[in-house]
């Protein structure tokens, strides 16, 4: 079991990291339920300046678990987030990060929490959004091009694997790969299929570019006119062919609509022409595909995961037996779809 997080025992660590802020206190803790991978959690510091006056600043905590369905840390995220900030995608402020778990069984990050704004994905099946749905499909699809068109060079992402346009495909077929087969609860035939096609021929990336590796509706806050106002959840992240995070946008377990809009948000077709609008990419189709059937298997190895994780009494959170019923038969269909054969 992970060691509690309380108003008490964070507002203790805090005294101790901002000695500025006088009669530094935690208030209102409580975790998010949301998210497999990592544990969150909103909370309010309050204390009083230097000229005496009362402040209040809401924070966002991200923690660790013992064991997580996604191979990251809190420092990877953590530096994804700052590599990217201020580069025209937009993103919560890094405050805080401390890798040295013995203070609360997990490392943990701390950032501003950009509170007040929406993140369901389920949300947009409501009547009431309908209309907004296109607006919203140009803005997640606009930024997602925006991020392919940052140049990789003004980055500071010497924390992340080296790749070369030639080899990031294989690269991360073969980091999937090893993670399904490490992880699988029962044979995937399927997928053992989709990845001997996989392994006959690899795009080469158009260029490379920072990867969010997680793009896809509920990973993005919006307001209440469909505006996009940050992109969270960073802990994949890294160097890659952008394709790889239009294709993941594109998988069909992420049609929450159970139709044929992405994302529950707009037709493949359309989300490609916003995402070429502002990568400065034209789409090569049989590229794309590749990286479409590539989600899949990255995605099946995400759902056995959690229900390894499950099945082996590592982490009881609900969600990871809830992912593993739930997406492996939907991935299996959309590889099948992918691969002609439904």
């Amino acid at each position: 079991m992970m060691q509690p997080i309380t108003d008490d025992n964070l507002g203790a660590y805090l005294r101790q990291k901002f000695p500025e802020k006088n009669d530094l206190k935690v208030e209102g803790l409580y975790r998010l339920p949301l998210g497999a991978s990592r544990e969150t959690f909103r909370f309010d510091l309050v204390y009083q300046d230097g000229a005496g006056q009362s402040q209040t600043e809401k924070m966002i905590l991200r923690r660790d678990p013992p064991a997580s369905n996604v191979d990251s840390d809190r420092q990877h995220e953590f530096l994804s987030y700052q590599a990217i900030y201020g580069h025209g995608v937009p993103v919560p402020k890094m405050l805080l990060l401390e890798n040295d778990a013995a203070h609360f069984g997990g490392a943990i990050s701390i950032a501003e929490d950009m509170r007040g704004f929406h993140n369901s994905e389920y949300q947009f099946q409501e009547a009431a959004w309908l209309p907004k749905l296109p607006h919203v499909a140009k803005q997640f699809y606009n930024c997602m091009g925006d991020l392919a068109a940052v140049d990789v060079a003004k980055l500071d992402l010497s924390f992340m694997p080296a790749t070369t346009r030639e080899t990031t495909a294989l690269q991360e077929l073969d980091n999937w790969v090893e993670k399904l087969e490490k992880n699988t609860v029962e044979p995937e035939p399927i997928c053992a299929a989709a990845i001997r096609h996989l392994r006959r021929w690899q795009p080469v990336a158009t260029k490379l570019a920072m990867v969010h590796g997680d793009l896809r509706a509920g990973n993005f806050l919006y307001n209440d006119d469909g505006d996009l106002i940050a992109v969270l959840d960073w802990e994949m992240a890294h160097v890659g062919d952008p394709l790889e995070d239009l294709a993941w946008s594109l998988n069909r377990a992420f049609c929450f609509g159970k139709d044929d809009r992405r994302g529950g948000l707009v037709s493949r077709a359309q989300a490609i022409a916003h995402w070429e609008e502002t990568s400065g990419i034209k789409v090569d189709e049989k590229a794309l595909h590749w990286w479409e059937l590539f989600a899949c298997i990255k995605g099946q190895a995400i759902w056995d995961t959690c229900g390894a994780i499950w099945h082996r009494n590592q982490n009881r959170d609900v969600i990871y037996a809830y992912a593993s019923w739930w997406l492996r038969n939907t991935q299996d269909r959309a590889i099948l779809e992918l691969m002609g054969k439904l």
